[in-house]
C-alpha cells in the first residue's frame, strides 16, 4: 500500500520506490529493476520526468519512480498483481474517457440539394 508520506508528493502525484513497486506487484525487486533499466533504455519515457531522487537529513537517500513509470512497468511485469493493476489503469481511463456522441449528421438526415444551372 502507498503511504502518503513515502508514496505521495505535495501535489497528490504518486512516486514509489522499486521496494513499494516490487510489493503492488508480487515480485523480486531484481526484476523491477531490470524492467525500469530497459523501459529508460527504450526512451519511451524520459528520466528526468520520472525518476527523482530524495535524500534523507542522515546523508542516504532514495530512488522513486512517478506513476508514469509504473504503469509502463505493469504492462511489463506478468505477475497476479500486476494484471490486476492493469485491468484497474483501464476501468480508470474508460470511465474518464468522454463518452461517444455521434455527429450530428447522423441524427438528422441531410438532403442532396441539386444547383441551379
Amino acid at each position: 500500500m502507498i503511504t502518503p508520506a513515502a508514496g505521495m508528493d505535495w501535489s497528490g502525484a504518486v512516486w514509489m520506490t522499486k521496494h513499494q513497486i516490487a510489493d503492488l506487484f508480487g515480485c523480486f525487486v531484481a526484476k523491477v529493476v531490470s524492467n525500469i533499466a530497459v523501459v529508460l533504455k527504450s526512451g519511451v519515457l524520459d528520466e528526468s520526468r520520472v525518476c527523482r531522487f530524495y535524500r534523507y537529513k542522515d546523508g542516504g537517500g532514495v530512488e522513486l519512480y512517478s506513476l508514469e513509470m509504473i504503469t509502463a512497468l505493469a504492462f511489463r511485469i506478468d505477475t497476479h498483481n500486476a494484471a490486476t493493476f492493469r485491468r484497474w489503469l483501464i476501468e480508470r481511463a474508460v470511465q474518464s474517457a468522454p463518452k461517444y456522441q455521434p455527429p450530428i449528421a447522423m441524427l438528422f438526415p441531410v438532403r442532396e440539394r441539386t444547383l441551379p444551372n
